[in-house]
């Protein structure tokens, strides 16, 4: 079994929890800036964040569009 055929079969549920989370996870780092020590730590925890989002929404929309086939 790889990523890909886990990412296909997971339920709805999963990917939902998985969207869910990034998103938090986002916005923690958005609301919590004043925590990290440089602008550039903040910046560079937000674009992981951001790229992790973007994945999850990523792997929803590919096992989204697979039903629909």
């Amino acid at each position: 079994m790889n990523a890909t055929t886990d990412e296909m079969t997971a339920p709805q549920t999963a990917l939902d929890r998985m969207r869910e989370r990034a998103v938090s996870d986002y916005l923690s780092v958005s609301r919590n800036c004043g925590v990290y020590s440089s602008t550039d730590d903040y910046l560079a925890a937000e674009e992981r964040a951001w790229d992790r989002l973007q994945a999850a929404v990523g792997r929803v929309r590919r096992v989204e569009e697979s039903a629909l086939v």
